[in-house]
């Protein structure tokens, strides 16, 4: 890192920190303002706001790493999104705007009633807050920290008045700091505005690195011979993997595909997701939000990561620690100037995600716990101090979170097993009206504790770590399903007054919805849903697919994924427009 390295650095700071504070005056007007935005989204920020949130300074890191011991065919933990994020935009993003509400935590009084309802309004938001957004926030620090140090040669401790700092973490605190300088004054407008503004900057970063690691290969011609010479031979580039030839287990691979898509807490969106839908201006908005953030992820955002990832099994092939790849890769390839832009890069994407997750776990804990059940009945400027305290509070518990986590990796599947139980009920739960808050309920108190069991009692171990999480993974959903379905069976159905006042409101297919809908008609037809997202899903795979073909030159094959790809987005065009 030369002077015009960090000139670059330090100017793409100060101009993150100047946008972010140009638009806090959107944020003063009150909660609505300061978590959604005064529901005046525009579709593309929205959208572009979710993808900045979800490619974090951990993101690359985590990829490298699979696919650096899978090859490609080990995206497919990845590839799995495509189901799930494109359901949400077509089943759930409009009947969240339709909700009306502030968080994803909300909705559980909307859609139940009686105390039962409050007590897992409550539950939620304090598990979703201080559990799932802190280790979020505490794996992007950590992956932060390994970028500091590789990238800018730190060493390991600073001596600061007879004490031993270590030098990434205090670093990574600093920018830390740099979020909060705007995001405590300018809530989510802040948060989305710099995120449009990181994300161009992390995807160039991004482009620059994989077209250099390319060309120091020798081209892709080079690296399809040396990679079939590798450990992984050529399996490395296939995208449909032999699990004999990539060493990943037909049981991990099978669970992606089938299993992980849809057993999560993510599956109808809650989360960042919800928040953005719910601040989008209109219903249409929500759905084009949902569409354009899951093109743009698949088709343009990870192919740059996947190149730099094969390349760097020519470049880099024996290592210890697979996370630390990439930016060692920065500091190795990048000549002056552009490893400033890189390293900005990293900051963009590092600093999107943790001003957005800080946001919303603020949302949670002020929303739907501190107005709900604390102080409730409070002037609109309470609120807004109050959010702005919850969120330096919560960003110092992060911090000191991450600096305990072995690996970025790690946690992620950690979270995942967490959460994986929730899923069914979560979608069932705008689709059927016989899910009651008990069933919520047991399936979070399944969940979570078959998780902590599995990964407390060693049963699985011995097992490579994919195998051991695919079996974790399908445990805990079999577990939590039957325990769900059980209780939902027994437990007596929620008042037929508030269901009926949910289904107004919200409007879901009223295809289970029979008692309560009572012949109403629903904007949204089940089999129209479902064809837009067959069409989406198809373009979306084969779209991303022709890409890969075309990076790694096997043009026939593009060509042919290529047309389908258009056929089906034409296709899903006009049915958008009809």
């Amino acid at each position: 890192m030369l002077p015009l390295d960090w000139f670059v650095v330090f100017a793409f700071l100060a101009g993150v920190v100047a946008v972010g504070a140009w638009v806090s005056r959107r944020a003063s007007g009150g909660i609505e303002d300061f978590f959604v935005s005064g529901r005046n989204l525009p579709w593309w920020l929205a959208g572009t706001s979710i993808l900045a949130t979800s490619f974090s300074s951990d993101t690359p890191l985590h990829v490298t790493s699979v696919i650096r011991q899978r090859g490609l065919g080990g995206a497919w933990f990845y590839w799995n999104g495509i189901l799930s994020g494109t359901l949400v935009a077509f089943f759930f993003a409009r009947l969240w705007r339709r909700a009306g509400i502030v968080t994803d935590a909300e909705l559980i009084e909307l859609r139940y009633s009686g105390r039962a309802a409050g007590v897992l309004r409550g539950w939620i938001a304090l598990f979703r807050a201080v559990v799932l957004d802190l280790i979020t926030l505490a794996w992007v620090i950590k992956g932060m920290s390994k970028v500091a140090s590789t990238v800018l040669g730190l060493p390991p401790v600073w001596q600061v008045g007879g004490l031993a700092v270590p030098a990434d973490a205090a670093v990574t605190v600093g920018l830390v700091v740099v979020a909060l300088a705007y995001s405590v004054t300018s809530g989510l407008w802040g948060v989305v505005v710099t995120d449009f503004v990181e994300f161009i900057v992390a995807m160039l970063g991004a482009v620059l690195l994989a077209g250099l690691a390319i060309s120091r290969v020798g081209g892709v011609g080079a690296l399809k011979q040396k990679l079939a010479a590798g450990p992984l031979g050529p399996g490395a580039l296939e995208m449909t993997p032999d699990p004999s030839a990539t060493g990943l287990p037909a049981i991990a691979l099978a669970v992606y595909v089938g299993v992980q898509w849809w057993a999560n807490a993510n599956i109808d969106g809650s989360g960042k997701r919800a928040q953005r839908f719910l601040a989008c201006r209109s219903e249409g908005d929500a759905l084009l939000a949902g569409l354009w953030n899951m093109s743009v992820q698949w088709l343009l955002r990870s192919w740059p990561w996947y190149l730099t990832a094969l390349a760097s099994l020519v470049l880099f092939p024996a290592v210890a620690d697979h996370e630390t790849v990439y930016p060692a890769m920065i500091a190795e390839l990048m000549p002056v100037g552009l490893k400033g832009l890189m390293v900005a890069a990293f900051l963009a994407a590092f600093l999107s995600t943790i001003d957005s997750h800080l946001n919303l776990a603020a949302a949670y804990f002020i929303n739907d716990l501190y107005r709900r059940f604390i102080k409730p009945g409070a002037s609109g400027r309470h609120y807004m101090r109050a959010s702005r305290l919850a969120v330096l509070c919560l960003a110092a518990i992060a911090t000191t979170v991450a600096m305990m986590l072995p690996s970025v990796l790690g946690a992620l599947r950690f979270k995942m097993e967490l959460m994986a139980g929730m899923g069914l009920v979560y979608a069932l739960r705008w689709f059927w009206w016989r899910i009651t808050a008990w069933s919520e309920i047991a399936a979070l108190a399944a969940g979570p504790l078959t998780a902590l069991g599995l990964n407390a009692s060693g049963l699985l171990e011995g097992m490579p770590p994919d195998a051991a999480f695919a079996w974790r993974l399908l445990i805990i959903v079999s577990t939590s399903a039957v325990v769900a379905v059980a209780v939902t069976l027994v437990a007596p159905a929620e008042d037929m007054d508030h269901l009926r006042a949910f289904y107004d409101r919200v409007k879901p297919p009223a295809l289970l919805w029979g008692p309560v809908a009572s012949g109403q008609q629903s904007p949204d037809r089940f089999s129209t849903m479902l064809a837009q997202y067959g069409l989406a899903v198809a373009a979306i795979f084969t779209g991303m697919f022709a890409i890969g073909k075309l990076v790694l030159w096997a043009p026939a094959q593009a060509l042919l994924l290529g047309g389908v790809s258009v056929v089906c987005w034409v296709g899903l065009r006009r049915m958008l427009i009809k």
